[in-house]
């Protein structure tokens, strides 16, 4: 398998593990109601991927602990750099200073 880009990362990155990432089947089921009244069941499986939780646990945890994947992308802009300097500076902003 591959590294993935970070730099002193502790994983071996062996099966499933590729390039930080490990590959997953969603299964969706969406209920069907028939001209006849019969409700059916249709199955439905995508692929997809989740962060490796040797290689990134602070995004595995925000992916595993998410209810949904609007909500997991606020939670991971959140905790981009760009993000944590804006709020810095927003931070010292509001502080009084006194000369």
């Amino acid at each position: 398998m591959s590294k993935c880009a970070k730099t002193n990362c502790i994983c071996t990155h062996t099966a499933p593990c590729e390039y930080g990432f490990i590959w997953v089947r969603y299964k969706e089921i969406t209920p069907a109601r028939l001209r006849d009244g019969k409700t059916i069941e249709n199955e439905s499986w995508y692929d997809g991927v989740s962060f490796c939780p040797t290689c990134d646990p602070e995004r595995a945890h925000i992916q595993a602990t998410s209810t949904s994947s609007v909500q997991m992308q606020e939670r991971l802009r959140a905790r981009s750099q760009f993000k944590v300097a804006e709020n810095y500076d927003k931070a010292e902003e509001s502080k009084t200073r006194t000369l």
